[in-house]
């Protein structure tokens, strides 16, 4: 993520959708790159519930919501990111 993008995704933070992660997979065929999802629809809508900017990582406090034994469970993820391994941000 350019650090133009970066700053401007600090003042829209509570905008945010999804973020996401690339990872370049080399194989001797060819190269491919696959988009990591950090926040998940699958079992329910996972949120951004807090961030702390510090340079060039954020803190993230994410409310993820799955189910285990037939149950809904709600937990909280602490993930720390750093901005060059961030491809895009959804709003």
């Amino acid at each position: 993520m350019t650090k133009k993008f970066w700053n401007d995704w600090q003042k829209r933070i509570g905008e945010t959708k999804n973020i996401y992660l690339a990872h370049i997979i080399t194989n001797p065929n060819n190269g491919c790159t696959y988009y990591y999802s950090v926040l998940s629809n699958v079992y329910g809508d996972d949120k951004i519930l807090k961030t702390s900017f510090h340079g060039d990582t954020v803190d993230l406090i994410i409310e993820r919501h799955g189910w285990a034994n037939g149950h809904h469970i709600v937990e909280n993820e602490y993930l720390t990111l750093n901005r060059v391994d961030i491809e895009t941000v959804e709003f």
